[in-house]
């Protein structure tokens, strides 16, 4: 084996070793966007399933049949905690942190049940505040839509 075929081989194996560290790499790459995604998902659980949130989101269901003018000052407080929360998800799936479909599969009833039951809170605040306001919680609610039509 001359010099020539010894530098031939030593640029393939050479060319196979960055092939394979670049394979890995690219492996590595989306084991950490995975991992990211389930600490999003996980942080999330606990942002929405949080004692206070879910007996805020029970209560919010409850006020679907009361006038928007008889809720009390603490019954508007529980729907904005409930709305808040919610768009700041909604924020985080524009912003594509997390998956929209893995939101929308999970919390689609509640995000809809919600969304209708603080509609006239929601209503209000958007005449005062801008028609933008909670529109991250609106988007969440479009895509729940979507998924009771069966679309």
């Amino acid at each position: 084996m001359d010099w020539t075929e010894v530098g031939a081989l030593a640029t393939a194996i050479t060319a196979l070793i960055i092939l394979v560290t670049g394979i890995f790499a690219i492996l590595q790459l989306f084991e950490m966007k995975r991992t990211s995604q389930v600490s999003a998902f996980i942080s999330v659980v606990q942002f929405l399933q949080e004692e206070r949130v879910r007996e805020a989101r029970r209560l919010l269901s409850s006020l679907r049949e009361k006038k928007f003018e008889e809720w009390t000052p603490e019954e508007i407080q529980v729907a904005e905690l409930v709305c808040c929360r919610y768009d700041i998800v909604g924020i985080m799936v524009d912003n594509k942190l997390i998956k929209k479909k893995l939101i929308i599969q999970e919390w689609w009833r509640s995000i809809i049940v919600s969304w209708e039951s603080a509609q006239p809170l929601i209503s209000k605040y958007k005449n005062e505040r801008g028609r933008d306001f909670w529109n991250n919680f609106e988007n969440l609610y479009k895509e729940a839509r979507k998924v009771q039509s069966g679309g």
